[in-house]
């Protein structure tokens, strides 16, 4: 009877090995959520764990689209598939520009090393071990430095197209404040370089680019700069309170502190007016917005990655008040701000332009 009971050894070593499986499975999704290194990249568990939510709910988004498409404008799926053939036409000059952009990193980064020889013994040191967390990109100022080339070929987008018929949610009122937060970012630059970016793609270049922005984005909102000067005014007098009152410590100059906070003050103010007349314009037909919609969620993840990431754990960056998590939140909130609106723009898409008429 007890070697009845003894279970057979064919079913002892598969329960065996379906435990190990199942213990390896979990220990292999807890290293996955306790991060990674990706192209010398390092993501952490929450990075990963809202990434996959965000996908979830993308996937979730486009299926309901699709579904209301499908049920509500039966027959009618190839307007839609002419919608994104005309997509592709209209932004090639976009597109065009990005890959330039892209090209232009790859060229500056396989340059190596261009710094390293000029460094004395402890700069030296700490800028290997910046390489050695960034092996891609040697240095997470890259990050900025592609965001800085984005926003450029965004604005020369809407600056070249701000003629046509309809309206950029890049105009007016968010051109303006994102005017002014380049301007503040000029000042900074002029005021220190500790805010100069370092690495294969920085230095000059993106100081030049930051620089070339001003002009442009004032072209775009002059209209809202002269027809609410008052406004403006206010709004930059307490930026200035908000500022003085949370700052880096990356510079020795505080009016560098001090701007550079204004900087991420005025690019969240603007992110939430972009938002704001993405769903009050009407921009159908305007197929280039797509482009703009899209670009201007990459360029913000970059800078929330790098303020994320670069500095975590270091607490000597702090200045006053809230210090780095000021920035953070500052990019955190205009990522959500592009993001709502890009949503608003691709739900767009999919509903029905026909006019109901009704018999009374």
């Amino acid at each position: 009877m007890f070697l009845t009971a003894w279970p057979k050894p064919a079913f002892l070593f598969g329960n065996a090995f379906t435990q190990l499986y199942y213990v390896l499975l979990k220990q292999a999704v807890m290293d996955i959520f306790n991060g990674f290194v990706l192209g010398g990249i390092h993501i952490d568990g929450k990075t990963i764990e809202a990434t996959l939510c965000l996908a979830v709910v993308m996937v979730m988004l486009r299926l309901e689209l699709f579904r209301r498409a499908v049920n509500g404008r039966p027959g009618e799926l190839q307007p839609s598939a002419d919608k994104y053939k005309k997509l592709l036409r209209e932004c090639a000059p976009e597109a065009i520009g990005s890959l330039t952009c892209l090209v232009l990193v790859i060229i500056l980064r396989s340059r190596g090393d261009t710094i390293g020889d000029s460094l004395d013994g402890h700069s030296r040191e700490a800028w290997e071990a910046i390489k050695m967390q960034w092996p891609l990109l040697m240095t997470a100022d890259t990050l900025l430095a592609i965001q800085v080339m984005l926003r450029l070929v965004v604005v020369l987008s809407a600056l070249l197209r701000s003629g046509g018929a309809g309206q950029s949610p890049l105009l007016d009122e968010c051109a303006a404040l994102w005017c002014a937060g380049a301007l503040a970012k000029c000042l900074s630059l002029n005021r220190s370089q500790a805010y100069w970016l370092e690495g294969p793609v920085g230095g000059m270049l993106p100081t030049m680019l930051e620089a070339l922005l001003v002009p442009l984005l004032f072209l775009l909102g002059q209209r809202a700069l002269f027809r609410s000067a008052g406004t403006m005014v206010l709004v930059v007098v307490l930026i200035g309170m908000f500022a003085q009152r949370n700052t880096l410590q990356f510079a020795e100059e505080s009016e560098a502190n001090i701007l550079f906070t204004a900087v991420h003050c005025f690019e969240f103010l603007s992110a939430i007016i972009y938002a704001g007349r993405t769903m009050l314009l009407d921009n159908d037909g305007q197929f280039h917005l797509a482009f703009t919609h899209f670009v201007m969620v990459v360029q913000q993840s970059l800078a929330a990655y790098f303020w994320l990431q670069a500095f975590e754990g270091e607490t000597d960056v702090n200045g006053l008040g809230l210090g780095i998590k000021a920035i953070q939140f500052s990019c955190l909130g205009q990522l959500c701000a592009y993001l709502a609106a890009a949503t608003l723009h691709a739900a767009s898409w999919f509903t029905d332009d026909t006019p109901v008429h009704v018999n009374i």
